[in-house]
């Protein structure tokens, strides 16, 4: 049956971080392969850190031009999640629409229904909270980009960003009656933006843009450059007909990025990526530098979370790099493998 995925996600215009660009353009590479039907992208209400952001319908809107696939969207809460059912079921209806609109994504689906989170937890958790249910009947598994991995919770350091965006609601995923699979976004957070490198419990890696850029398509470039040089024109479609560069570009294409959530897309789909970049079946596991353990997972309401080994029987997994010295590589070029489907 057709896997299906809802798409959550802090993309902004102009960005906060492109790598949410980089994921959504994966995303659609994904479905328009035909490797899955994307049933919707839920962006994030604007935190107050980020102001004159607002939730990307542009670029949205570019990747469904380019792929030829209708754009089902929606905008998240500006309230932050709380346990008191009563409190969200009495939300504004504007605050409701992202929950809402993942729980008919959930009621539609007659097949495998995913859904990935590579930003607040804050939706999803306002979801299970008033439908815990249809989550245990109907979502196939989360795919949780968030928070630190080490085993040891003295050794975590700080608060991962996408946790601190709404610790409770971070905290309420790991209670949904449905598999997921925990990717941190770090084993450990000493300085976020300084202290950077590939670790076995946290899905980090970095690339030089240039290095994906430059193979790929000339419409798919024209939508990063849009993206990457912070162009806010609400002309979205002008730029992929009609591609041009500006000095900014080179800027661009030297820049390094930082990426989080590529494996989650590959492994979603039954596929991993071995050590030379090559897609294969997650069934080579030997070949794949990462993979996903059973664990048992606890997590406090201030986000803070521990994990222990489990059995096959568990529902809870938790993403490991099995090969550090050609993970990074390996993820750059299945990347790029990836969204070579856009043309």
């Amino acid at each position: 049956m057709t896997i299906r995925l809802l798409h959550q996600t802090d993309l902004f215009r102009p960005y906060a971080d492109p790598d949410d660009h980089w994921d959504l353009a994966c995303v659609y590479a994904l479905a328009a392969s035909g490797q899955l039907e994307l049933g919707g992208v839920l962006v994030d209400f604007p935190p107050d850190e980020y102001p004159g952001r607002s939730p990307d319908v542009t670029g949205i809107a570019q990747l469904s031009y380019l792929t030829g696939l209708p754009t089902h969207m929606a905008v998240g809460s500006s309230v932050p999640y709380t346990h008191d059912r009563a409190s969200l079921a009495a939300l504004p209806r504007r605050d409701r629409a992202g929950a809402e609109f993942l729980l008919d994504y959930l009621r539609g689906s007659q097949g495998p229904a995913y859904v990935s989170i590579v930003g607040s937890c804050r939706d999803l958790a306002i979801a299970a909270k008033l439908d815990p249910d249809l989550f245990r009947n109907k979502c196939a598994g989360i795919y949780l980009n968030a928070g630190t991995g080490h085993p040891d919770i003295a050794k975590q350091g700080g608060t991962e960003y996408n946790v601190g965006l709404n610790a409770a609601a971070y905290a309420a995923t790991f209670e949904i009656p449905c598999p997921i699979y925990w990717m941190p976004c770090f084993e450990t957070v000493i300085n976020e933006y300084l202290d950077r490198k590939v670790q076995q419990f946290g899905t980090f890696y970095c690339f030089k843009q240039g290095d994906v850029l430059l193979k790929l398509s000339p419409v798919l470039q024209s939508y990063f450059t849009y993206c990457l040089e912070g162009r806010t024109d609400a002309r979205y479609l002008q730029p992929l007909l009609a591609p041009r560069t500006d000095v900014s570009s080179y800027r661009t294409i030297q820049e390094y990025r930082g990426m989080w959530c590529t494996a989650g897309f590959f492994h979603m789909v039954s596929q991993a990526v071995d050590r030379a970049g090559k897609i294969i079946a997650v069934s080579n596991a030997d070949d794949a530098v990462f993979g996903f353990r059973p664990v048992d997972i606890k997590c406090d309401p201030n986000g803070v979370t521990t994990w222990t080994n489990a059995g096959a029987e568990s529902n809870r997994f938790l993403f490991e790099v099995k090969d550090p010295d050609s993970y990074a590589s390996a993820m750059t070029v299945a990347m790029a493998t990836l969204l070579g489907n856009i043309q």
